[in-house]
């Protein structure tokens, strides 16, 4: 195996109206990755947001 170091740093929002304060967070055109369980991300609407 060839040696490498690898650096992920995460900044995590939790909370009331949190969702409202991504696009500061994420500049535009950036490639993100969602985790997220149980499909009511889906159901409530936030992830077509």
């Amino acid at each position: 195996m060839l040696n490498f170091e690898f650096k992920n740093p995460t900044k995590i929002l939790f909370g009331k109206g949190q969702i409202a304060n991504l696009a500061k967070e994420i500049p535009q055109n950036a490639k993100i990755l969602m985790l997220y369980g149980g499909g009511s991300i889906k159901k409530n609407g936030i992830y077509e947001r």
